[in-house]
């Protein structure tokens, strides 16, 4: 039996209290040295909560007011999550699926910072996000991915980009594209398949790579 539960939060005033929220985050990042922590701060006027325990989930989800913060919880099979979110104002999307199919996309584009905070346990996993701000304080991505499947894209477009992308277990594959100025990228994947890196910076860089524990599945790129 599929049990589901779907809530719509209009006003939420913090959710610096988020199970998601792993650290601190107010100045621009590129004021906190190279690799600043990702949190979320407090923000605006348009919230959403939405949480969901059973097997067939979805979420499509849009925001076009400003200052918007969107909050996904999936627990069940098949997991699919889409947030889109636009205008001005701090823009915050997190998503925690765990359960079979995953699949998550997050748009967010605007005037002011853009935060994305996305999990995904298992199994087939992928992951499409997009950033754009056209504000002083920047865009920051946290994505981490477990088990089987794993592929993730992500494209920061904007002054003082940040991401944190993780890959533990098993085929693996990552697509990093972060455009203009103060980009910081950090890259860890984790057994088995992993991949070629394919990078895009442009503007002023910095990047710290890791990739571990190749297995049997072979890696089409360069060497590690």
């Amino acid at each position: 039996m599929q049990v589901m539960t779907l809530r719509l939060i209009k006003f939420v005033r913090t959710l610096a209290a988020s199970a998601l929220a792993v650290a601190t985050f107010a100045a621009p990042l590129s004021a906190q040295g190279t690799f600043a922590p990702i949190d979320t701060p407090a923000t605006g006027s348009e919230n959403a909560f939405v949480e969901q325990i059973g097997t067939g989930n979805q979420v499509d989800l849009v925001q076009t007011t400003d200052g918007q913060t969107a909050e996904v919880r999936q627990d069940g099979s098949d997991n699919s999550a889409d947030l889109n979110q636009a205008e001005g104002g701090v823009h915050i999307a997190l998503v925690d699926q765990s359960g079979t199919d995953n699949t998550a996309g997050i748009a967010q584009r605007g005037e002011g910072q853009t935060i994305a905070i996305l999990t995904q346990d298992g199994i087939s996993n992928s992951a499409l996000l997009f950033q754009r701000d056209n504000g002083a304080i920047g865009s920051a991505a946290e994505v981490v991915q477990t088990g089987t499947g794993n592929t993730l894209t992500l494209v920061q477009d904007g002054s003082d980009n940040q991401a944190r992308l993780i890959q533990n277990g098993d085929a693996n594959e990552m697509t990093a594209t972060q455009l203009d100025s103060g980009n910081r990228l950090e890259w860890v994947q984790d057994g088995t398949g992993l991949a070629d890196l394919r990078i895009t910076q442009t503007g002023g860089a910095a990047m710290q790579i890791t990739q571990t524990n190749p297995g049997t599945i072979p890696n089409t790129g360069g060497s590690n």
